[in-house]
């Protein structure tokens, strides 16, 4: 008897095991196939870990060589470039399939579907921004070109063959944790992933926050916390001076800054998920006369979230007429970011200005029709139906005008009829970017790069190069908008004003910003301005004002470079911001301070600017200087009103040339305070903060402090990485803040007549968080280190190199 109420204990336990094992718990997901010794992590962390393997894959027309090194970078050969672009889908999804999936899936506004109805906000605005929209546009121009839709097509077939040969065990991890399926690949998700990009890297708009500061702090503050080019010099992309050779190509160009302003005071309620206009990059080229080999040298990091996987995936394509090397988006044919036989090349955000907002008014309470110009015009409706998981389909009917959605209406965000606002964003516009990548993964020379450079429209990009003929070049190149002036999309303004054909029109690809051989010997950017005052155009957008004068002031001051030197600039950790305003800052404390008090200001005095990870000085000035901005921008913390802080430059120029600007004054005192009185009352606050945070015990180095990161893309702390070991932060040459950082640093140098490349990324090329090569690089790349990597001419020599 005792046996078998054993017996059956025993049965009923293991059904309730297996029930709960496959079921999900709140926010807990089915752990089941997730701890299944066949089919779940343990089975993972067995994925095939392909260092210094060969295999060949069958394609279309033949077989392609993939050849594998000692990171595991593929190095792809095929007999054309059909096979070549399936091999490389193959490929990549091999590796990163669940991250190209989950990317797609919230490019599209699809994470519902996995996740449930938690993000279905995340997915509205998604498609009521227009990432679809823009993805079926490309799609259409892309398919029109017969040589894109054979590369898109090859690639996508590529990839769902390796879906096709999946087993349920070897899923990567993430689906079993989820618990869904991976779906097959179309041309459409690789045009989703290309305009996520553009998303993340143009779409933090501040039109709403400019017309609210205008409105409650007058143009005079407006002015002084906004100017159109910084203070207290530019250092564009383009040296002053440069001559442009050329006039605008419209008449209603100005350069005043007027605009036709509602008058309303607006909300964002998105704002949150707007892309960080603190996405950066850096890059430069240096010809011969500065280089010790008398060859060029080509650098670039850009900035992005640092997650893992990595945003990138690093490779080698090869086949007749092309040989290229670098890294690429997962879902993405070609190279991104790279070098061939001849030259190099990568690229910068422009940070410019890409999306105008208007203010709609409605025909009636009907909300049937909108005004443009003098007539009411009917709306039409882009209806998205939402799939979510373990719940009933959502219906969201999206406003359509003619030059854009109403993001924010009665349904989503705003229940006031006379802040809704129609969005105008140039990624909607038809483009196929895949061929500038096309033709730049074969050019042989400048004009070949230039050529390459016409398909590319948004986001806007500085695209560096160099080749082995000692030419170096950049050009700002994108769909830019012809401004009517400096205001021109800088504001939300009436959208019955609008002249649609003019909005829609664009600055000739030859008259962006662009310099060949400059004088003194190296291109570069870091995100600044790219021009004077004297370009003919009117320019609006988010700039950058340190990054670039470090870079400039340093290439101009070396010669005979090397290699070495340029890895040494990538990695620089001196804050120029600190360099120039802390003096000012200390120079504002009282001369009696307390034990607590002494102890950070004796370190500051101390410091030499550097953002290193071991030093505590890096720490006590950031958290003084997020202070400092909170205290003196004390009217921007307003729950009902949307505002934004003006750049950190800005901020520290008015610190030190214009103590009694307005906005000094702390609202809720009754005195009249000055930039002094708001770096005290800001250090207090950060003594306050320091003793609290090592009464923790906890270190107060600038690693611990900063906390950068590396975040799973699913975000699982237990695949995520904390308190990586590296300095920098934003507004620094390396600028590695808490979440984002260089996420691929790549030095290209000509100085054998050919390219050697020497890179590193944080992350490893597995997507998979069980094997050995998901965070192999990370720790190279915290300390600053590189890989030199392999250019193989032929799969003989790649075979060889690497043959057990």
């Amino acid at each position: 008897m005792i046996k078998k109420i054993s017996g059956a204990v025993i049965a009923l336990i293991t059904a309730t095991m297996v029930f709960f094992l496959n079921k999900p718990i709140g926010s807990i997901p089915a752990l089941g196939m997730f701890l299944s010794p066949s089919h779940g992590f343990w089975k993972n962390t067995a994925h095939q870990d392909m260092r210094s393997a060969t295999l060949e894959i069958q394609c279309p027309q033949g077989k392609a060589t993939v050849v594998y090194d000692e990171i595991g970078v593929p190095h792809i050969f095929a007999d054309n470039e059909e096979d070549l672009m399936f091999a490389q889908g193959y490929v990549v999804a091999h590796d990163r399939l669940w991250q190209m999936e989950f990317q797609m899936h919230a490019a599209a506004g699809r994470l519902t579907e996995l996740v449930g109805e938690k993000a279905l906000n995340l997915d509205r605005f998604a498609r009521r921004i227009g990432i679809v929209r823009a993805a079926e546009n490309s799609l259409i121009a892309l398919e029109k070109d017969p040589l894109s839709k054979k590369i898109v097509d090859a690639f996508t077939s590529g990839v769902n063959a390796y879906i096709d040969q999946l087993k349920p065990a070897d899923l990567p991890l993430e689906y079993k944790l989820i618990g869904y399926q991976p779906e097959h690949w179309t041309p459409l998700k690789s045009a989703l992933l290309m305009k996520y990009m553009a998303k993340d890297l143009t779409y933090h708009d501040a039109d709403i926050e400019n017309t609210n500061a205008l409105r409650l702090f007058g143009q005079e503050n407006y002015a002084k916390m906004f100017p159109d080019f910084p203070p207290p010099a530019i250092d564009p992309i383009i040296p002053v001076g440069t001559k442009w050779g050329f006039k605008s190509v419209d008449s209603f160009q100005t350069k005043k800054n007027t605009a036709q302003l509602t008058a309303q005071l607006y909300q964002n309620p998105m704002k949150h998920l707007y892309a960080n206009p603190h996405y950066g990059s850096n890059n430069w080229a240096v010809n011969g006369s500065k280089t010790k080999s008398g060859k060029p040298i080509l650098c670039g990091d850009p900035h992005l979230s640092l997650n893992l996987p990595s945003i990138w995936y690093e490779m080698q394509l090869s086949c007749p007429g092309m040989n290229v090397y670098g890294v690429t988006i997962p879902g993405a044919p070609g190279i991104i970011i790279g070098h061939n036989e001849h030259i190099a090349w990568s690229v910068t955000n422009s940070s410019r200005d890409v999306i105008n907002n208007y203010s709609v008014e409605y025909q009636d309470a009907g909300r049937k029709a909108y005004k443009l110009g003098d007539t009411y015009v009917p709306f039409t409706y882009d209806v998205q139906t939402f799939k979510i998981r373990n719940g009933k389909d959502f219906i969201d009917s999206i406003r359509m005008t003619k030059i854009g959605s109403i993001v924010y209406d009665e349904r989503f965000g705003e229940t006031d009829d006379r802040k809704h606002i129609a969005t105008y964003w140039r990624a909607e516009e038809p483009s196929n970017e895949l061929m500038t990548f096309y033709y730049l993964n074969r050019a042989k020379n400048h004009q070949d790069y230039l050529a390459a450079l016409d398909y590319f429209s948004c986001p806007g990009q500085n695209f560096v190069y160099a080749d082995a003929e000692n030419n170096i070049a950049i050009r700002q190149q994108g769909n830019f908008m012809l401004r009517t002036s400096t205001a021109d999309g800088v504001f939300v303004q009436p959208l019955a004003s609008v002249d649609v054909t003019k909005l829609k029109a664009r600055i000739p690809n030859a008259q962006n910003p662009y310099i060949l051989n400059p004088e003194r010997g190296f291109c570069s950017s870091a995100n600044q301005h790219p021009t004077d005052g004297t370009y003919p155009y009117a320019i609006s957008g988010e700039y950058e004002n340190y990054r670039n004068r470090v870079i400039n002031s340093e290439l101009t001051k070396m010669s005979g470079l090397t290699w070495e030197q340029m890895g040494q600039l990538q990695n620089n950790n001196l804050s120029l911001l600190a360099q120039e305003v802390l003096p000012s800052m200390l120079s504002y404390l009282p001369e009696t301070l307390d034990e607590s008090s002494q102890k950070l200001v004796k370190a500051l005095k101390a410091w030499n600017y550097n953002a290193d990870a071991p030093l505590e000085a890096p720490s006590y000035f950031y958290i003084w200087w997020d202070y400092v901005e909170k205290t003196a921008y004390d009217e921007m913390d307003n729950k009902n009103t949307s505002l934004r802080i003006p750049e950190a430059y800005v901020t520290a120029t008015l610190l030190k040339n214009d103590p009694g600007f307005d906005l000094f004054d702390i609202m809720v005192t009754d005195t009249v305070e000055t930039a002094k009185e708001v770096t005290q009352a800001a250090f207090r606050k950060t003594v306050a903060y320091f003793n609290e945070y090592e009464a923790g015990n906890k270190p107060a180095t600038w690693q611990m402090v900063k906390n950068t990161r590396l975040t799973h893309l699913a975000m699982l702390d237990v695949f995520s990485q904390q308190e990586v070991n590296i300095g920098g932060n934003k507004n620094i040459v390396n600028a590695t803040s808490d979440k984002w950082g260089a996420s691929w640093r790549m030095i290209v140098d000509f100085s054998n007549g050919k390219p050697q490349c020497y890179g590193v990324y944080p992350g490893g090329q597995s997507g998979h968080p069980g094997s050995p090569l998901f965070t192999e690089f990370v720790d190279k790349w915290a300390k600053g280190e590189y890989y030199k990597l392999h250019f193989f001419t032929s799969k003989e020599e790649a075979i060889a190199a690497f043959k057990k």
